[in-house]
């Protein structure tokens, strides 16, 4: 049986896609931060430049990156390999699914490189696209031949002299076990169900809500004066006893959400803070 060239698949995977490519983050101001990269690398997928930006907001300690992807540009994939390499937190690499082409070099960039089970990870040479004449496409060899020579220096620079350029030209693909033994991942794990989200997570997430809400019936408050004044000057009667009544209130949700986010960063306990926000909702209703 043939198999069929990991570029064709590629080219297919990316035809066939439903819906824009994307990368979730969450937790980015908790102590844990995850990104998952279930995406193509590059135009076609998650640029560099998008990338950097989503990574820029940021400011956990430490960040675990979920992969699955079949690669893709060469250059977005290194700069975001030096992204994370560059990036102050701790970085953990994890494959759950499939880390092919430059997405296996985004894997090395992790200060800790875990692989799921079933999990697996493919090299193989640069590959590129040229038209024009004999001249044109000898260029594009030699320069085909540099990014592999690159790539090959990353997986030795993270994996040791493992005669990893023989191993891109034959299009290599290895399970979570070989992965390790050619030293391009730390450690295979069995996932196991989570007992449920930490209650520091919890607090952190009903924080950064009540912060969001704080900060944008302050920008409203902050307005209100502007109104009045913008709509006197245009000779126009000011704002009516309802919505006077309404800015008014403002003052007091803003006292009642500082309060709320107070009790959240320093309590253990999600539970309590989701009922004093209900008795809070409650007591706005009346």
């Amino acid at each position: 049986m043939s198999r069929k060239p990991f570029a064709d698949l590629f080219r297919e995977h990316v035809h066939n896609r439903v819906g824009p490519a994307k990368v979730l983050i969450t937790n980015k101001a908790g102590p844990k931060a995850t990104i998952r990269l279930y995406t193509e690398i590059g135009w076609f997928g998650i640029t560099a430049d998008e990338f950097g930006e989503a990574l820029d907001e940021i400011t956990a300690d430490e960040i675990e990156v979920q992969i699955n992807s079949m690669g893709g540009d060469v250059f977005d994939g290194i700069a975001i390999y030096n992204a994370f390499r560059s990036h102050p937190a701790k970085i953990t690499t994890r494959v759950d699914g499939m880390a092919a082409s430059i997405a296996s070099v985004i894997v090395q960039a992790g200060d800790e490189r875990v692989m799921l089970t079933g999990s697996q990870m493919m090299i193989h040479p640069a590959w590129g696209f040229a038209m024009g004449d004999a001249v044109d496409m000898r260029k594009l060899a030699e320069i085909l031949d540099r990014q592999t020579d690159v790539i090959a220096g990353i997986y030795t620079e993270r994996g040791g002299e493992n005669g990893f350029r023989a191993l891109m030209d034959a299009e290599t693909w290895f399970d979570a076990d070989e992965t390790i033994e050619a030293g391009l991942a730390d450690q295979a794990v069995t996932p196991k169900k989570s007992d449920g989200v930490p209650s520091d997570d919890a607090t952190i997430r009903f924080t950064e809500q009540a912060d969001a809400a704080v900060v944008a019936l302050v920008g409203l408050a902050d307005r209100t004066e502007d109104v009045v004044t913008f709509r006197t000057g245009q000779g126009k009667p000011p704002l009516s006893e309802d919505s006077v009544e309404i800015f008014q209130r403002l003052g007091d949700v803003k006292e009642r959400l500082d309060a709320i986010v107070a009790e959240t960063e320093q309590s253990d306990l999600p539970g309590d803070i989701a009922s004093e926000y209900a008795k809070y909702i409650q007591s706005s209703q009346e």
